[in-house]
């Protein structure tokens, strides 16, 4: 008997802390939100992006770097647990998933709840995301029509000064998720994914489907040209040295230089293809 309670002791042990390890990695799976530095204090729920190559420090995002959103600011004070770092400079708490508050504009329309948003106009402030941006920023978890619960107006203009629209400005909760949009709609030419992985493998980039079918299209005029050359060459010598068997030296040096002229075509080609890719 006392041999079965400790048994049901250790298990009783054994079960609280695994009970305690679950939920200590359930709290830092949920765990979204980190401290960073930013250049000036930074409104809550406005969208950031990491400042190029620092790592630790937040700028706010911009439509023209829609494709770099990184995450949304956040109330500190909204937080169970927060640890904070007295060196960074206008410490900013950042939320890179789950669903939090997020300024938006009716720039894009009215929004519903499980729209698309992305970035608007404004810098940091998100709208109802259309079928013309590339990246979205994460769905909306209640709607905004502009007139209730709102924060203010504002103006867009255009680069002129002109004011092009007059929008409307309020906070609602949007579920993060930053991904291309999967209502895009497309106006490129499709282009076979086999000729895109080589195409962005060689400029280390995305490639418009115009400059992989040109990069084709010389690459095949160079394998052509060399190759009709090199055949007309050959062809040439033998029928030389079948005439006149005493030349046979120099017509092998002949057949050499259309072999490096060969050559020389395909590489000025491949060459070719790699600028027009590069740059």
């Amino acid at each position: 008997m006392k041999s079965l309670r400790i048994i049901v002791s250790m298990m009783a042990v054994l079960g609280i802390f695994y009970t305690a390890n679950q939920s200590v990695f359930a709290s830092n799976s949920s765990d979204s939100v980190q401290g960073y530095s930013a250049d000036a204090p930074i409104d809550n729920g406005t969208i950031v992006r990491l400042d190029g190559q620092n790592a630790d420090r937040v700028k706010v995002a911009t439509q023209a770097q829609l494709q770099n959103m990184f995450g949304v600011t956040v109330d500190r004070n909204q937080l169970s647990f927060t640890l904070s770092n007295d060196a960074r400079d206008n410490e900013t708490f950042v939320a890179v998933s789950g669903t939090y508050n997020v300024l938006v504009s009716t720039q894009g329309g009215t929004i519903s709840a499980g729209d698309y948003v992305t970035l608007s106009s404004i810098d940091g402030v998100a709208m109802k995301a259309s079928t013309k941006e590339k990246t979205v920023f994460g769905r909306a978890a209640a709607g905004f029509d502009g007139k209730s619960a709102t924060l203010g107006k504002t103006d867009l203009k255009d680069t002129s000064g002109n004011t092009t629209k007059a929008v409307t400005l309020g906070s609602i909760p949007v579920t993060i998720d930053i991904r291309r949009n999967p209502n895009e709609k497309s106006t490129q030419v499709a282009v076979p994914d086999i000729l895109k992985r080589v195409g962005q493998a060689i400029a280390e980039k995305e490639v418009s489907p115009v400059r992989i079918y040109l990069s084709m299209g010389i690459t095949a005029i160079s394998i052509i040209a060399a190759i009709a050359i090199l055949y007309s060459g050959v062809r040439n010598g033998v029928i030389s040295i079948g005439r006149n068997p005493m030349s046979k030296k120099s017509i092998f040096r002949a057949l050499l230089e259309v072999i490096l002229t060969s050559i020389l075509i395909l590489i000025i080609g491949l060459f070719a293809v790699y600028l027009l890719l590069k740059l």
